[in-house]
Parts: C-alpha cells; sequence; structure tokens
C-alpha cells in the first residue's frame, strides 16, 4: 500500500509527461521514501529503469547499472561492448527513442561520485549534447546523503543549469502519517507521531493493531529491536565525527536549548565558535532546528535549537539514556518507570511543533488564506507557542495544550496580553487567534469562538484529518 505524497507525485507525473527530456535531482535523509515515491511514479509512465548504487568499485557499478538497462529494455550486443558513463547515457538516449519519456533512476548518486567527481562533467557533456532531447529521455539523480546532492545544485558544479527539477523530500506530515495507523484515536495518533515522525520505513515497522506502548517497546526497547540504534546508525552513515554529532543531540534532547547550554553538556567543546559547524549539518538533515523569535532584532542572535526530528528526540530523551537496561531485557521496565512518568512533559513540546506544522500547512482551513511565515515568539516574561503572518497580510497568535483539561477563556486572555508586549502585532493589522487542545474547550471558550471569527479552535481529530467542511466551518473538535 502506497500512502500519503499526493502533492510530490502530481509534481513528479507533471514532469514525467513533459514533452521534453528532464534532469532531476531527488534528495532526503534516509527511509524517508525517496525511492518508493519515485519508482511508484514511474511505473505509469510505462517502462522505467531503477539503478541503485552501492559502495564498491566504480566499475562493478556501471556493470550493475547495464544490468539492469537490459533487464527492462532487452539485451543487446551494443550495450555489452560500452565501457563507459557516457556511452551508457547515449544509449538510453537512443533507447528513449522507441521508449519514449523513458524514466531513468539511478539512486545513491553520491556513491558514483567517491573516488571519480568528473563524472558530474561527464553528464553535463551529455546533456549539453542534446541526445536526451530526441527521446524526451527523464534522468533522475536521487541521493541521501543531503550535503552531496545539494551540491549538485550549487554555481560551481557542472550540472548547475541543468536540472529541469529538484525535489527536496521532507518528512510525511501528521495526516499522511496517521493513515499508516488508521485504528489509533486521534490522541494516539499523534502520540505515535511525536515518537517515529514522518518517516515512512518506521511507520510501517509498527502493528497498526497493536497499542502505541507495544510498538514502542518492540522498536525501540529491545536490543533486537529494528530502531533500538537507528540515530546513531544515521548518524554514522552520513557523517563524519559521528560521536560528536549524537552528543550534540543528545544536550538538545535534554533541554540545552541555547548555544550556551549545549557548550557546558557537550565534552571537549569549549566554546559556541566550536559548536555551530556542527549544528549546521543537523539542520540541513532536519534533526535539528533553529528558532529565533519573531520579535527578534534582525541581527540578534538570541537563537533556541531544538531537536526537530521525533525519532532523534524520543531516542536521546529516553532510549540512550537507558541503553543499559534495555539491553540487559528490561525494556518494559524502562517504559513503566522512565518514559510513562515524563510522557506527558515530553508531549508538550512535541504538540506544539506538531501545532505550528499544521498551521504552515493548513492555516487556509481555517482562515481563507495560507501561511506566509510561521514560528514563535518569546520575551523576559512570555511566551507564545505560534505565531506568525498569513498571505492576507493578517497576524496569528495561537497556544497549544496537551494537558488533561479543557481550554477555558483564561487562555485567550493570557495570549492578548502576551501579544500587547510583542513588536511583531502590528497595529492596523487583522489579529487572529488559534487554540489547539488534546481534552477540548470549555463552554465559555466555544461561545466565544462562535460569534469572532477570528478566534479558532481545534481538536486532535482536525490535526490529524482535514474536516469535511471549508475553512469557516464549526470550530473545536
Amino acid at each position: 500500500m502506497f500512502v500519503g505524497r499526493e502533492q510530490e507525485l502530481v509534481d513528479l507525473d507533471r514532469e514525467f509527461r513533459t514533452s521534453r527530456a528532464s534532469l532531476g535531482i531527488v534528495y532526503g535523509r534516509r527511509r524517508v521514501g525517496k525511492s518508493t515515491l519515485l519508482q511508484h511514479a514511474a511505473e505509469h509512465h510505462g517502462k522505467f529503469v531503477y539503478f541503485q548504487a552501492t559502495k564498491v568499485d566504480e566499475s562493478l557499478n556501471l556493470s550493475a547499472f547495464k544490468s539492469e538497462i537490459a533487464r527492462i529494455i532487452g539485451a543487446a550486443p551494443l550495450l555489452d561492448g560500452i565501457g563507459d558513463w557516457a556511452g551508457v547515457l547515449h544509449y538510453l538516449a537512443r533507447a528513449a527513442e522507441t521508449h519514449r519519456g523513458l524514466v531513468v533512476i539511478i539512486d545513491e548518486f553520491p556513491y558514483l561520485l567517491d573516488g571519480r567527481d568528473s563524472l558530474t562533467s561527464v553528464i553535463q557533456k551529455f546533456w549539453d549534447s542534446k541526445a536526451a532531447e530526441r527521446g524526451n529521455l527523464k534522468v533522475v539523480l536521487c541521493g541521501s546523503l543531503i550535503a552531496h546532492m545539494e551540491s549538485l545544485l550549487s554555481e560551481r558544479n557542472p550540472l548547475h543549469g541543468r536540472r529541469t527539477f529538484s525535489l527536496s523530500l521532507e518528512p510525511m506530515s501528521l495526516r499522511e502519517a496517521a493513515e499508516f495507523l488508521p485504528d489509533y484515536s486521534a490522541a494516539e495518533q499523534i502520540a505515535a507521531y511525536a515518537t517515529f515522525g514522518g518517516i515512512p520505513h518506521y511507520l510501517q515497522m509498527c502493528d497498526p493493531h497493536a497499542p502505541l506502548q507495544e510498538n514502542i517497546e518492540r522498536l525501540l526497547l529491545a536490543k533486537t529491536g529494528a530502531l533500538f540504534e537507528e540515530p546513531e546508525f544515521l548518524l554514522q552513515s552520513e557523517l563524519k565525527e559521528p560521536r560528536r554529532y549524537a552528543s550534540i543531540v543528545a544536550a538538545i534532547a535534554r533541554g540545552g536549548t541555547k548555544l550556551g547550554q549545549i557548550v557546558t553538556r557537550v565534552p571537549g567543546i569549549k566554546d559556541t565558535a566550536q559548536v555551530t559547524p556542527y549544528l549546521e549539518p543537523l539542520i540541513r538533515m532536519r534533526i535539528v532546528e533553529r528558532i529565533r523569535s519573531l520579535d527578534a532584532d534582525e541581527n540578534s542572535r538570541d537563537n533556541r535549537y531544538y531537536v526537530s526530528d521525533p525519532l532523534f528526540r524520543f531516542y536521546y530523551r529516553f532510549i540512550l539514556p537507558n541503553a543499559s537496561p534495555i539491553s540487559l531485557g528490561f525494556g518494559g521496565q524502562v517504559y513503566e518507570q522512565q518514559i510513562q512518568p515524563h510522557l506527558a512533559d515530553y508531549m508538550g513540546w512535541a504538540f506544539e511543533q506538531v501545532c505550528r506544522n499544521h498551521i504552515r500547512l493548513h492555516a487556509q482551513e481555517r482562515f481563507g488564506a495560507p501561511a506566509s511565515e510561521i514560528g514563535k515568539i518569546w520575551g523576559p516574561d512570555f511566551d507564545i507557542d505560534i505565531a506568525g503572518s498569513l498571505l492576507d497580510q493578517s497576524r496569528l497568535f495561537g497556544e497549544c495544550k496537551w494537558e488533561n483539561a479543557l481550554l477555558g477563556e483564561s487562555i485567550h486572555r493570557d495570549l492578548l496580553e502576551n501579544v500587547s508586549k510583542s513588536k511583531f502585532a502590528t497595529e492596523g493589522r487583522t489579529q487572529n487567534t488559534v487554540y489547539f487542545s488534546r481534552k477540548g474547550f470549555t463552554d465559555g471558550l466555544r461561545k466565544l469562538a462562535a460569534t469572532d471569527a477570528s478566534v479558532q479552535l481545534i481538536g486532535t481529530d482536525e490535526l490529524v484529518k482535514a474536516p469535511a467542511y471549508g475553512w469557516n466551518g464549526p470550530s473545536g473538535p
């Protein structure tokens, strides 16, 4: 079963249907579903060649590529006799004249560049020859090593200016991820997303008929669990000095949101200048995010850092500190004694992140205009969970509560008071407010929202599934 990725499929389908040659660059972190997405999109366009490079000698990769071409479009003595990449690309261009619009996907492309950076020049020369245009050949270069793939887009790269499309594949949204666990309640789907994130590979490992605790214990709280060491594996496979990166992620996951706090919690780091070069790759990989208050001056260095990837956040908060008892077979006890008592606190920030992302993606459902900029605001004596602008130039402010209590009118009064302290609340602009709650809302707050369209109430059901009504439909869950 293929789940989600509707917009990406539309974009790829449009590109694969064009009556011209295509050169695409697709990248994203491991397990995010790049290969599955590309193959699913390509299979609707007739024959396609999918080749995954490996960390072997160049000649072995070339031989394996030729074998896959022969398997899909037929063996030929001419193909057997080709001994270089340029020859194979031109062979594919001729094949596309018979199989018009032939899609060729080269996965893990950076592995082909090990010791042979000139391959990009070979592709450039092939592309500039216009040979691909005769049969509208579609070539997609795909990879998980984000820094390497992004370098293909830089001005200094031979392929600069040649690509016809690029796609940075992000983890799935909550609504897409929820489809993997259809029998869970909305709150359970959100809690699962806060644990496994929007990575389809992880979500497919979950048993949709088992409780979330059972899935966590099986996948994360057992030495044999499929995800027990997954974050460390990802860091080791993509970064040099993985231990240093792991220490930084652990420091942030345990509350070190400011540079100074990170420095004091990472062995071997003495000042902020030493930690910054490590943060940038983590941000590119979407493991860590840097947030600056929307109230801050342009040159302000008052940034906060959070572990944005849910599995990494859960792993470094709960799994790694308890690795020894988990390895000894005490995963169940770790959950009961070290995880469950702290889940409400953990879910507080996770829910805030979910709600901010919801507004980024779906603000138009409630306010009639998409989001333009969404973040948060903090000051010396206040903190606003959600703040931003919509495309109609109105401002938006919001609060998110995972607590087991109904939200009442007091939260509205408190938010308005904090907004009055914010420079972001520009005079003359429409100010919208939105409240998210796991438990629900009091009658008083519901009445307020019913009489004031600028006040919106969103419950867990709407977070995981689009409402049947339009943006101006009823407030509340």
